[in-house]
């Protein structure tokens, strides 16, 4: 891959970032109430997975045994809807950049994409994780622009 198309895929994952920040946030919070901090491994080995993953259907996996071996991941239902989200809403929005960037599918490049922005939104669930835990009632989201 060359060096422009890597800044330009970074340059288009970064933006579409932002619209899942909610998502992130939401499951952050569910999964917080129902994991607690005694199963904060799992959250780790998570992200920990996604960042070293050399392709998505290993963090599927991760997921999909959590929900089968943990009921935890069972509660409210956030581990399917997470499975879901990056699953459907991630590999939709890894295909609007490919086609934006004009990268064929399948590909190396595509692969690349949506290891990316599966990487950038479990760093995001991640945080709120872990944010939820040390502050269950907060009622802070992740917008702050109106505070500015």
């Amino acid at each position: 891959m060359s060096s422009k198309l890597r800044l330009q895929i970074l340059r288009e994952v970064a933006l579409l970032s932002d619209n899942f920040q909610s998502e992130a946030e939401n499951l952050g919070s569910r999964a917080a109430k129902s994991l607690t901090d005694s199963k904060r491994s799992q959250i780790t080995g998570l992200e920990s997975l996604a960042n070293s993953a050399l392709r998505a259907t290993d963090v599927f996996d991760f997921i999909k045994l959590r929900i089968a071996r943990q009921e935890a991941w069972r509660g409210d239902n956030w581990g399917a809807h997470l499975l879901e989200f990056i699953c459907d809403n991630l590999r939709e929005q890894r295909t609007q950049i490919c086609s934006r960037l004009q990268i064929q599918s399948p590909s190396l490049e595509a692969q690349e994409v949506y290891l990316m922005l599966i990487r950038e939104f479990v760093r995001q669930f991640a945080a709120h994780y872990e944010y939820a835990l040390k502050y269950p009632n907060s009622k802070l989201g992740g917008n702050h622009d109106s505070a500015r």
